[in-house]
């Protein structure tokens, strides 16, 4: 990513936040979190992931909401020609990455439960 590309992702994302946390009256965006954005080359688009702690079906019903005005927002706030186009992505990250953790924790008491299995097997009472 260019250093312009990756300064207008890091730009769009701060000033998304600040306008959710001050500006969104939507109670249901209030724990909504932008993770990353990631903007085209030509700039003409900009992927926003982001979570929420929780209901992330109704933070993404607000979302698809107040999409115009955050980009209204954002038109007002950014020093650029023109604002790209927003679009939002849940950011399954910390989901998959739960998962993951999830997935060693259950093969770890599987190691554990053969290994002391076995060594019941060999250590006759």
């Amino acid at each position: 990513m260019k250093h312009s590309q990756a300064r207008l992702a890091h730009e769009i994302r701060d000033r998304i936040a600040n306008i959710l946390r001050t500006q969104a009256g939507d109670p249901r965006l209030a724990d909504v979190s932008i993770n990353e954005v990631r903007v085209a080359p030509d700039a003409s688009y900009a992927r926003v992931y982001w979570s929420a702690l929780r209901a992330p079906a109704a933070a993404a019903e607000a979302i698809e909401k107040a999409k115009p005005y955050l980009r209204r927002c954002l038109a007002s706030e950014l020093h650029t020609r023109r604002v790209p186009e927003l679009d939002f992505r849940l950011d399954e990250t910390a989901a998959r990455a739960q998962r993951v953790e999830d997935v060693m924790r259950e093969l770890e008491l599987e190691r554990a439960r053969s290994a002391n299995a076995a060594k019941d097997e060999e250590d006759p009472a």
